[in-house]
């Protein structure tokens, strides 16, 4: 089978790179108007850096689904320090499976994020990844509760999970606090609490004005609002250090409007600042995000200080935590061996 694809490929490969070319000669991109090739000073000031990352990994069952979760905040000022936090177990089968994990995870990288600022006078965090898409990107179990069921769920326990939640950060305990609640029988009814417990520390996190996010990739289309990723548009355009003009989000426009559980005002008359950078020549570009509104010289007064603890075109901190939060397949075989699963998968014959 796979002869007859390689055959295919060499049919097609003309076609298909004339295409490529063809969508990105588009004569309505001008991305000469948004981006500035532009040689960055480091700024070598002896600042705290923190930068967080997490991971998730799992293996299905037939009868439950096994999760290991794991996040990471490295901080350095002088010396570096390292704030961790991990957790494993079974979740249930049901349609939620991967949106509830991919949850958990962000939970855990918030927290420890939240952790690092009261231990540590941090001057910049980078968190890896879009808060703004975190944000905007409404959970899907919302649309299947009524809105009386919604008020009941809150009304029952939003005063506890915030008592919670704050005696846990004085404490740096990390875990799903929602699942402390243990009358909760609903999975839906959970998963709805869990939600609220993460838009909650979120909003911690948004109110630390030295938070950037960053994503090595993104399908963002805010600058040429076309079905090409604004990040592929401007990588062809230029291959040189530099860094795209802003662009203001905000959470109350029309196309990104949504009505939040909590904290509605809050989210709501947020802005974000969006660009793009190279940090080094011939590198890949990054996307930025920043939960408020910065002017082009804030920008690249950060991108300097960013600069500086960079290597090969991208945070030192960040790839380290990245790298140190991978959990492979190899290793959740190991846990789950440790945990001594013997149910069947039901691939045991392929």
């Amino acid at each position: 089978m796979i002869d007859s694809l390689y055959e295919k490929a060499l049919i097609k490969k003309d076609n298909i790179n004339a295409r490529i070319t063809n969508d990105f000669n588009n004569p309505q991109f001008n991305p000469s108007k948004f981006w500035r090739n532009h040689q960055l000073k480091e700024d070598k000031s002896e600042l705290t850096i923190c930068a967080g990352d997490g991971s998730i990994n799992k293996k299905n069952f037939m009868g439950f689904i096994f999760y290991v979760i794991d996040a990471e905040c490295l901080i350095y000022n002088k010396k570096l320090h390292t704030i961790e936090s991990s957790e494993l177990d079974i979740i249930q089968h049901h349609h939620y499976v991967d949106d509830r994990l991919r949850n958990y995870m962000g939970i855990f990288e918030v927290k420890n994020a939240l952790n690092a600022f009261i231990k540590y006078d941090i001057d910049i965090f980078l968190f890896d990844g879009s808060i703004l898409g975190n944000l905007i990107r409404p959970f899907p179990l919302e649309k299947k509760l009524t809105n009386n069921v919604k008020d009941e769920i809150k009304s029952k326990y939003l005063p506890e999970l915030e008592k919670k939640l704050k005696q846990e950060l004085e404490h740096s305990i990390v875990r799903i606090t929602s699942s402390s609640f243990k009358d909760i029988k609903k999975t839906e009814t959970m998963i709805y609490l869990e939600n609220i417990e993460n838009l909650m520390i979120i909003s911690e996190l948004i109110n630390k004005k030295s938070v950037v996010a960053i994503s090595k990739t993104s399908t963002s289309t805010e600058y040429f609002k076309s079905e090409i990723p604004d990040i592929a548009i401007f990588d062809r355009y230029s291959k040189k250090e530099g860094y795209s003009t802003p662009v203001y989000i905000k959470i109350s426009a029309d196309d990104k409007k949504r009505d939040f559980p909590i904290k509605n005002d809050f989210f709501r008359n947020l802005t974000f600042t969006i660009f793009y950078a190279r940090l080094e020549d011939y590198k890949n570009i990054l996307k930025f995000e920043l939960p408020y509104f910065a002017t082009e010289d804030k920008i690249k007064d950060i991108l300097k200080i960013i600069k500086n603890k960079s290597a090969e075109g991208y945070p030192l901190l960040l790839k380290k935590a990245h790298n140190n939060v991978i959990i492979r397949k190899v290793d959740i075989e190991r846990l789950s061996k440790i945990i001594g699963f013997m149910e069947k998968t039901g691939r045991e014959m392929l």
